[in-house]
């Protein structure tokens, strides 16, 4: 009975029940007052300022989810899923999280205006393009900078690339550095270029050194719309290319070819579009790439044609954690 089309369609519409609930307790730090040790909804609500009965509600529901475990009797506590919310947790997804339920919640408010008119539905919603925006709302860029500094699958991709033969890896918008120094600690004879605005880079010199690569790591400023640094083997370019038209894409190809070493190489880190028929996560995010700026994710064959444009070739596509691909790129 469960698996009808009735039930399918219901699971598809509720859908966000479960993913306010999870904004709403990192919201509330539900996660740092459970670990300091108010474990019932009672103490919870005392130290949060809630209504009692509504946040038992939230965190039975979130019990059944598997973000929480126990009950009011034994007193609640983090799952690993759960752990994931608190800010000083390894890998942290709160800064995602809070996003995800504030400015990414409203903004998918505006799909429908989004599919009639092809204006992305965060500029309906906000008044203005994303970055834009966030140039504005200093909170929100700081919280989409710590949706961008993690991710799952920044340490696959040194176990399924080899790196042996290059000597330099170049991360263009590298945040503060998160995928390059993944990149650096799995090989040491490398050195890396990190490369982003000046307000980033400030960031990411005190992050690098937390991690002890300050001796390996150099530094340059800039805006990869108009140049990125020469003499690299590696560019890596995660999570960038989905937000750029076709034309913008080529340009950004074509100035890392120009820039790299002979036998360099580009690495596009992003999600896929599948054949169509199979789930995955692409799928999702070419939607939300499109309500955020006009995006979309792409399929093997487009970023082959991406390349060719650029003078590159398709030498490569390695899977990586949660649907993602790093897509590896030769000269022509």
């Amino acid at each position: 009975m469960n698996e009808s089309p009735a039930r399918r369609i219901l699971d598809l519409m509720i859908g966000y029940w479960a993913s306010q609930s999870v904004y709403v307790a990192t919201k509330l730090n539900l996660p740092e007052h459970i670990e300091a040790g108010h474990t019932t909804s009672r103490q919870l609500a005392e130290v949060t300022g809630s209504h009692q009965r509504s946040l038992y509600q939230v965190m039975r529901f979130l019990s059944g989810l598997g973000v929480l475990s126990g009950d009011d009797e034994t007193g609640f506590s983090l799952t690993p899923a759960g752990e994931l919310l608190k800010e000083d947790a390894p890998d942290s997804l709160r800064d995602l999280t809070l996003m995800y339920g504030e400015e990414f919640y409203q903004t998918w408010g505006n799909l429908l205006h989004n599919v009639r008119t092809g204006q992305p539905a965060f500029e309906r919603t906000f008044g203005a393009p994303m970055y834009p925006y966030f140039t504005a709302n200093q909170e929100s860029a700081r919280r989409f900078d710590g949706t961008m500094a993690g991710g799952a699958f920044f340490e696959d991709l040194p176990r399924v690339l080899d790196f042996s033969k290059d000597t330099t890896v170049v991360d263009i918008a590298g945040g503060t550095g998160g995928l390059l120094s993944e990149v650096l600690k799995a090989n040491p004879h490398l050195r890396g270029v990190l490369f982003d605005q000046s307000h980033v880079i400030e960031a990411a010199k005190g992050a690098m050194a937390d991690r002890g690569l300050t001796d390996r790591v150099s530094y340059a400023e800039g805006d990869y719309t108009r140049s990125v640094p020469d003499g690299g083997d590696v560019y890596l370019l995660s999570r960038i290319l989905h937000s750029r038209t076709d034309e913008s894409c080529v340009e950004l190809l074509g100035r890392c070819r120009e820039g790299m070493s002979e036998d360099g190489r580009v690495v596009v880190l992003e999600r896929t579009v599948p054949p169509t028929g199979e789930s995955s996560l692409g799928l999702w995010f070419d939607v939300q790439m499109m309500v955020l700026v006009g995006g979309t994710e792409r399929s093997e064959k487009e970023y082959a044609e991406l390349f060719e444009g650029a003078g590159l070739v398709l030498d490569s596509v390695l899977p990586l954690s949660l649907d993602m691909y790093a897509i590896v790129a030769r000269r022509a």
